[in-house]
């Protein structure tokens, strides 16, 4: 077949295979007026242009460090000191706005990076999964990285309420107290606004993060990067095993995070399904059907004992239920838009950022060619995949369950 030819089958199947795309309400883009007046109303995007960096200096390997001097009202990490956020810019129509991972502190859980913490003070961390310019060798050839030639914008994480807080608590127990410092939404606001001055004009955004990170990727970033770029750029949203989820068994762990962090004050009117006890993913529901053409996809393995520790969940099974049970009923609601990579049989956290990225298969899929169809536009998708000779793999996909092995 001519690519003539093929590029006719691809525009064709785009209007048709993929989705309830279906709704044909997508031609009016973005993030709709009462969406954007409602987060306004909540305070969600308070922070934006408030905080400018007091310095910025070369970091090495192409990077730049901006500095937040220490502010009574400004970003800071959970000690109270100072808050930095990194760049690398190459591709200015690509951009990567990228939040860290690190753990979570809450009253008596202190398990959270406390402060800007990147090797010689230059990230990104060793040059493994998306930090790799050259892939992966694999001994007959590389496996590309999605990423290498994007503008990156990345934001350590030291708030220790996954880029979602705005309170500061008195706490004497805190090791490294007597106050915490949750100012994730301030620290991320002053990251997107450092991306928006870089990168002023990106055709791409990826508003991607790994475990906290991911969370607070998938949770307050998309609507600032909406409000900062607004509706007419591409915008996708990967949240690599930020669970997003609470385990509503785990009521005490549940009340704390909402009272030390504060972010169910940031919840839109309209989202009554949103609850600081509930679920994270119904803010990503509320978004996906206030937000017409964002896309967003979630990684995780079910055996996860990163996020089985934090979420107080005991086993492989009963994290597989709660993983599939709140995120599944978004793909099926939103099956062109949301999109889930499951892997069964693994007891590792996050993907993007380790050799996973390169190596991880789940269904004959592999992860690398998911995320490089997933940072596509639906058009470009298709086209640049049937021009490879293949379909597109962007598509939901759940290993079947096989356990964890035992170590011997």
């Amino acid at each position: 077949m001519s690519h003539f030819r093929w590029l006719s089958v691809a525009l064709l199947l785009a209007f048709t295979a993929d989705t309830a795309l279906a709704d044909w309400r997508w031609f009016s883009p973005g993030l709709d007026r009462q969406a954007r007046r409602e987060l306004r109303q909540a305070g969600v995007t308070q922070y934006l242009g408030a905080f400018k960096p007091s310095s910025e200096e070369d970091a090495g390997a192409g990077w730049v460090r901006h500095r937040f001097a220490i502010d009574a009202d400004g970003p800071r990490c959970i000690t109270g000191s100072e808050y930095s956020v990194f760049s690398r810019i190459r591709d200015p129509n690509k951009l990567l706005i990228f939040t860290q991972g690190g753990g979570a502190c809450w009253q008596g859980q202190y398990s959270c990076t406390p402060i800007v913490d990147v090797p010689n003070n230059t990230p990104p961390p060793p040059p493994v999964g998306l930090w790799s310019d050259d892939g992966l060798d694999i001994g007959f050839g590389a496996i590309p990285n999605p990423f290498a030639d994007y503008s990156i914008v990345f934001l350590p994480y030291c708030d220790g309420s996954v880029f979602t807080g705005d309170n500061d608590v008195l706490d004497p127990q805190y090791p490294l107290g007597p106050v915490r410092f949750h100012r994730g939404l301030r620290n991320l606001s002053a990251g997107i606004d450092v991306a928006k001055r870089l990168v002023p004009r990106p055709q791409r955004i990826v508003v991607g993060g790994s475990s906290a990170g991911g969370v607070g990727a998938s949770s307050f970033a998309p609507f600032l990067a909406r409000f900062r770029y607004g509706n007419y750029r591409d915008l996708a949203v990967f949240n690599d095993a930020g669970p997003n989820a609470t385990n509503l068994l785990d009521v005490n762990g549940a009340l704390a995070r909402a009272a030390d962090w504060r972010f169910g004050q940031f919840y839109p009117r309209s989202c009554t399904d949103c609850d600081e006890l509930g679920q994270g993913t119904e803010i990503v529901k509320w978004r996906l059907s206030r937000d017409r053409t964002i896309r967003e996809a979630f990684y995780s393995t079910d055996g996860d004992t990163t996020n089985r520790f934090f979420l107080q969940v005991p086993t492989q099974e009963l994290y597989r239920a709660l993983i599939l049970g709140v995120h599944g009923p978004i793909n099926a609601a939103y099956p062109g838009r949301y999109k889930v990579y499951i892997d069964s049989g693994s007891d590792t956290h996050t993907a993007l950022q380790t050799p996973l990225l390169y190596l991880a298969v789940v269904n004959d899929i592999p992860f690398n060619l998911w995320v490089t169809d997933f940072t596509r536009p639906l058009f470009e998708r298709w086209i640049k995949a049937l021009w490879e000779g293949r379909f597109p793999v962007w598509v939901n996909n759940v290993d079947p369950f096989e356990p964890v092995p035992v170590a011997p």
